[in-house]
């Protein structure tokens, strides 16, 4: 019982410090929540469909392609800003490999896992190659929390653009 009020309080406390505009460091199996529901992140895309936010889509799907491809079959897209057969394919792998729907359609749950991919701090420097870095600014462009590096422990913290 004296475990489950300890818990309690805890989640308590990180509430209401939440609430006073304090940001608590999450834990490193949840960097940051995915997106920031803003800026392209606000909005669903789908086959057919041609926007700038589509083309940081197939920058993010380069990226993870370029890191974990392998693993679910991914391939480079062309980034031309529309949503053709190519990027709904891999949005498809994309969102099976992650485990959600593979219905093609990039909205709140896909955005979320392309948020948390292509946002890690590994993606941000220039040295980890153009496709992942510019996966992590297609992230931070199109309204997603991506990690940045510190000099202090965990060695990153959160930033949006919106």
């Amino acid at each position: 019982m004296g475990r489950i009020k300890r818990l309690i309080a805890g989640g308590a406390l990180a509430v209401s410090l939440a609430g006073a505009g304090m940001i608590i460091p999450a834990s490193s199996a949840e960097a940051y929540s995915g997106t920031s529901g803003q800026g392209c992140t606000a909005y669903q895309y789908s086959r057919g469909g041609y926007a700038s936010c589509i083309g940081n889509i197939q920058r993010m799907l380069n990226g993870i392609n370029y890191q974990y491809g392998r693993s679910y079959g991914g391939y480079g897209l062309t980034v031309d800003n529309s949503f053709g057969p190519a990027t709904d394919t891999q949005a498809r792998r994309f969102q099976g490999w992650v485990g959600l729907s593979t219905d093609g359609v990039v909205g709140k749950n896909t955005w979320n896992r392309l948020c948390f991919y292509a946002g890690q701090v590994n993606f941000y420097y220039s040295s980890s190659g153009a496709t992942k870095n510019g996966a992590w600014q297609a992230a931070y462009n199109a309204g997603c929390y991506v990690e940045v590096p510190t000099s202090t422990y965990p060695y990153y913290r959160t930033i949006k653009r919106y």
